[in-house]
């Protein structure tokens, strides 16, 4: 290594460290401390009611069928809501790359990400409550009745919001992965070697987007298990997803449902911690050599 070479890795070590440090003080610290808090008030050591250590707000929690089945909606409408988000910007790319490269295109699918998800909750309940927009056409065209989407038992409502609301944000994401990845030279390279736009698409594309997406989308489907405002407005009450669980519990006046609600947020954070933990584990284990995109 020459001497300049090493003056500049030794310029930029500190600045390295200031920015780690700055990271723990200001993102990690306030999580963590937020997290104990939120412990000891779910073990009676803190708080209105505080009696000394307990577990019955957690024998309560862990003993709802209402949590479990809150935390299942939520992590399975997220997962589902990635899923389809990827498997159609993954079509897109592979069959729209041109077009989507323009800048008009691209330019307009950066407009939905400024969309707050309130604003996008009220807009798809005017179109598709029963007295939305859908519905009216439908009545205008002799259909009497139309099927529900707002509040409904499927979620079919906040999955389709969601849905456009994550979709622009994968398609970005997958549009700027195939450049940087290099995938032009890599087909070139597969049909060169005689393979065949379906082995092509399967193996070379789909596999390297796949790798190089797949840490983003799990993040992004953990952010989507935490959404409130869309099933808020848009979902049923029972079951309802978690964050709004915990919100409903906070918000009564009945004092013993706070160390409750306490309880089910350090549920919903032991939840998350532990998948974000598996699914680093095994990423890395898949590809040892490969740093996180």
């Amino acid at each position: 290594m020459s001497a300049t070479a090493q003056k500049n890795t030794l310029y930029r070590r500190p600045q390295g460290h200031a920015a780690l440090v700055f990271f723990l003080l200001l993102g990690v610290m306030p999580l963590a401390a937020g997290l104990v808090y939120a412990v000891l008030y779910s073990l009676g050591l803190i708080g209105y009611l505080n009696t000394g250590f307990t577990l019955q707000y957690w024998y309560i929690a862990l003993t709802s069928k209402a949590l479990c089945a809150s935390l299942t909606l939520s992590l399975g409408l997220a997962v589902l809501v990635s899923a389809v988000s990827f498997f159609l910007a993954l079509r897109c790319v592979i069959a729209l790359r041109p077009h989507l490269k323009q800048r008009g295109v691209r330019f307009s699918l950066h407009l939905p990400l400024a969309l707050p998800p309130l604003v996008a909750a009220f807009v798809s309940f005017q179109w598709l409550g029963g007295t939305g927009m859908l519905a009216r056409g439908a009545h205008a065209l002799g259909t009497d009745s139309f099927p529900v989407l707002v509040n409904d038992p499927y979620y079919i409502g906040v999955f389709v919001t969601l849905l456009l609301l994550n979709f622009p944000f994968i398609l970005l994401l997958v549009l700027d992965q195939y450049d940087r990845a290099g995938i032009p030279e890599y087909v070139h390279l597969a049909a060169t070697l005689g393979g065949n736009s379906a082995q092509i698409r399967r193996k070379v594309i789909q596999a390297i987007l796949v790798h190089r997406v797949l840490p983003t989308l799990v993040l992004y489907t953990v952010f989507l298990f935490g959404a409130f405002e869309v099933p808020l407005l848009l979902g049923q009450q029972s079951p309802a997803m978690i964050s709004v669980v915990i919100s409903q519990k906070f918000s009564k006046f009945n004092l013993a449902d706070v160390p409750v609600a306490y309880t089910c947020a350090v549920l919903y954070a032991g939840v998350i911690l532990v998948l974000i933990a598996c699914f680093w584990r095994w990423h890395f284990r898949q590809s040892p050599n490969t740093e996180p995109v």
